[in-house]
């Protein structure tokens, strides 16, 4: 990294946190209502409530942003996301599986435990479904990560079918990405595994780098490829587990953000990876904004919002690389 390009990036990264804390106050100065800053019921709505969420909102974007920058650069493929891989419907599905028969003291322990597990398992099959001859076929995974997902919200919404239970009410939450339930234990779960995560996904930037010339190219330069896909693919997972046990389904921000700060960094995963971090966190606080404020005073689910911007996002992405095997 040049001295000229090492200064870019920093006025880049201070250009993004002063968006960033520019959205944080716009998402807690406003709302679906009007908060009275001077008494104490508009104090108590800021500090329980606003804050709370926003710090949430901030998490999961980091996290979902952490993750799809990960799942891109493991598959070489920039369609990859957690969302269209199916990993998020895999851990909503622990969840509501568990709901069902967990007692309602003892779920409260396992939900991030159930999400994380969904996960993993549904890593392994659309890794697994993927292979040919041995290979990762890219567009196979693809569609096996696309038809996961629809199997595992089929799933879901058949086992709420099957067990009316008080903790199978908020189904619909899973399915469409909420930030409304953000207490302090859920904020501390989520804050110390994208902390052990990222700074573990950070150490690895120099050989994500390396990755990304080929497996035989990083194997030929001393990279245990095998092992370190294994260690991401882990922590990727386990991110996007316990981001879905607090957040739900929150589609696209892994998808969209990398591809944002690939623009303003470029591909060195040194840079990346940071840029995604704050990224992630100012699309889902501004997303989570206008979700609170578009239908004042009603309030729409995050992930919807989320889904309307990444949904068109993702049609010019596959638009595009199929343009280019024609070329």
């Amino acid at each position: 990294m040049t001295e000229s390009s090492f200064k870019k990036y920093c006025v880049t990264i201070f250009f993004l946190l002063l968006i960033l804390i520019i959205a944080v106050a716009m998402n807690i100065g406003l709302g679906s209502t009007a908060v009275n800053w001077s008494s104490d019921l508009g104090l108590f709505i800021i500090r329980q409530v606003r804050i709370p969420r926003c710090i949430l909102a901030i998490l999961v974007g980091m996290s979902l942003s952490l993750a799809g920058a990960v799942f891109q650069a493991l598959f070489r493929n920039p369609l990859a996301d957690p969302h269209l891989l199916g990993i998020s419907a895999g851990g909503a599905l622990g969840v509501v599986i568990g709901s069902g028969v967990l007692a309602g003291g003892l779920l409260v322990f396992s939900i991030p435990m159930l999400s994380v597990i969904g996960s993993l398992v549904t890593m392994v099959l659309v890794y697994r479904l993927s292979l040919r001859k041995g290979a990762l076929s890219l567009y196979t995974l693809l569609l096996v990560g696309v038809m996961l997902n629809s199997l595992f919200v089929a799933m879901i919404i058949f086992v709420q079918s099957l067990v009316r239970s008080d903790e199978l009410i908020t189904v619909l939450f899973w399915l469409i990405g909420q930030l409304t339930f953000a207490n302090p234990m859920r904020l501390a779960i989520v804050a110390t595994i994208f902390i052990i995560v990222a700074i573990l996904v950070l150490k690895q930037a120099k050989k994500l780098n390396i990755l990304s010339l080929g497996e035989a190219t990083a194997f030929y330069l001393g990279v245990n490829v095998e092992r370190i896909k294994k260690i991401l693919f882990f922590l990727a997972a386990l991110l996007t587990g316990v981001v879905v046990s607090v957040s739900g389904m929150i589609g696209f921000v892994g998808l969209v953000v990398p591809h944002i700060a690939r623009l303003m960094v470029g591909s060195d995963y040194r840079r990346l990876l940071p840029a995604c971090i704050l990224i992630g966190a100012i699309v889902l606080v501004l997303s989570d904004l206008i979700a609170r404020t578009i239908l004042a005073p009603q309030e729409l689910p995050v992930g919807v919002i989320t889904s309307f911007l990444g949904a068109p996002f993702f049609i010019y992405l596959l638009k595009r690389r199929e343009a280019k095997r024609i070329l």
